[in-house]
């Protein structure tokens, strides 16, 4: 109680400073005025001025905060605007870098499956050829022997045997396993400007699919130029090149024509890729003109169960005994009234009586091929008919300059005979394709 008693004076005197200090600051102020004459005043108490001053300090801090909040939120709102002008040309680029990436999405699709149906025709051209699919084939699978003959009877128009001639062993059929032999697997080569990586699974996509039609195209055209290969290796068995069998192949296509406007190459990036696509192009095309060459060629049999009795080219006749050429081959059989067949699709272009060769029968078979089938007993086509493969044209005889019943069979290319041995065994041939 002592101690309160001793503090309480010390906090009298501090109260009294205090008012002191007030009321030397804030002592009571009048205001004079004069107005017509009249001298006034207004006066201003302690009380007043303080409130008045503690009104202004406010003010005063109000405004200055105010300004400071004005000032500082610019500059916030600035950074903003800044920000939002960022985000506006990020957002911009990445638009763009959307739309540039949909283009080019949209002309790789499209590049895409124009190159597929652009390989898709090339693999329906070649397809048939490549498969061996030839009208010919299925029946070219006999060939003549040398020891079917009647006994010791004389071969008709035979003359002295041809120790030489050929005995034709039939060629093993492709296997599976010789095919996929054909088709070994080759190198991926990708766009090597368009690899994607796994961040962009559609581009990646792409690029695989891109891959695989490269890998595709390289492939067909290993297939083609081996399939080319062995159709121009029958040819050389045949006698014939392949220059000059296609160089009556190319007529000119009716009702066509424009103006020439050369293809631009431009489906791949890559040169070498569209390299390999026009050597593709090129390949199928000679292959689709060689494939036509043998659709239209000679390759089955005039008749079945047969020998051959007079082979082609030089021997001594038969009534005179002289040299002499033989133009065709003479083909006996041993079944009576054997028929005789067209080897090939064609027209016939004679059908009757022709000096030495008897009851003939001549047909076209287009590309040049052209083949006599002499000394015939009967004719069961005429002039001007259209016959189909293995379609009979008469019976096995011996009319005309003949010893004996055969056939006398001939086969021209653009007029120049060839020897029809040859082109039996160009026929066996084509069976390994």
């Amino acid at each position: 109680m002592g101690l309160h008693k001793r503090e309480r004076p010390r906090w009298d005197r501090f109260r009294d400073y205090l008012t002191k200090q007030y009321q030397h600051h804030f002592p009571e102020r009048q205001i004079y005025f004069r107005s017509r004459g009249v001298v006034r005043f207004v006066s201003l108490s302690p009380r007043f001025q303080s409130i008045s001053l503690a009104v202004a300090f406010t003010i005063t801090c109000w405004v200055g905060i105010a300004s400071a909040n004005l000032v500082f939120g610019n500059q916030v709102i600035e950074r903003k605007d800044k920000q939002i002008a960022d985000l506006r040309e990020i957002r911009g680029d990445l638009h763009k870098q959307l739309v540039t990436l949909q283009d080019d999405i949209l002309n790789r699709t499209q590049t895409l499956q124009q190159r597929q149906e652009m390989i898709d025709g090339l693999l329906a051209r070649s397809k048939d050829a490549m498969l061996g699919n030839l009208p010919g084939k299925a029946v070219a699978q006999k060939y003549p022997s040398f020891d079917t003959r009647p006994g010791e009877a004389p071969l008709p128009i035979g003359g002295p045997d041809d120790l030489d001639a050929p005995v034709f062993k039939p060629l093993p059929a492709r296997t599976p396993d010789m095919r996929k032999k054909d088709q070994q697997k080759l190198p991926i080569v990708l766009r090597g400007e368009q690899q994607s990586s796994a961040s962009d699974p559609l581009s990646e996509k792409l690029s695989e699919l891109e891959g695989m039609q490269d890998v595709l195209i390289v492939r067909m055209d290993t297939q083609v130029r081996s399939t080319i290969d062995r159709f121009e290796q029958a040819l050389k068995i045949a006698g014939l090149t392949t220059e000059k069998v296609l160089a009556g192949s190319r007529p000119l296509p009716a009702n066509q024509g424009g103006p020439y406007l050369p293809l631009v190459w431009n489906t791949f990036e890559n040169e070498d890729q569209n390299k390999a696509l026009i050597s593709l192009m090129q390949n199928v095309d000679r292959l689709s003109l060689l494939y036509k060459t043998f659709e239209r060629a000679p390759l089955a049999l005039p008749v079945d169960d047969f020998y051959i009795s007079s082979t082609f080219g030089g021997r001594r006749d038969p009534f005179n005994n002289a040299p002499s050429f033989h133009s065709g081959v003479d083909l006996g059989s041993q079944q009576e009234n054997a028929p005789i067949f067209s080897t090939a699709p064609g027209k016939v272009t004679f059908a009757g009586r022709d000096g030495p060769y008897g009851l003939m029968v001549e047909i076209d078979h287009g590309n040049g091929f052209v083949t006599r089938y002499g000394h015939m007993k009967n004719i069961v086509v005429r002039q001007g008919q259209r016959v189909a493969l293995r379609e009979a044209v008469g019976v096995m005889g011996s009319t005309g300059r003949s010893t004996g019943t055969h056939l006398h069979y001939e086969v021209r290319f653009n007029g120049t005979l060839l020897n029809p041995v040859k082109i039996f065994k160009a026929a066996q041939h084509v069976q390994a394709i």
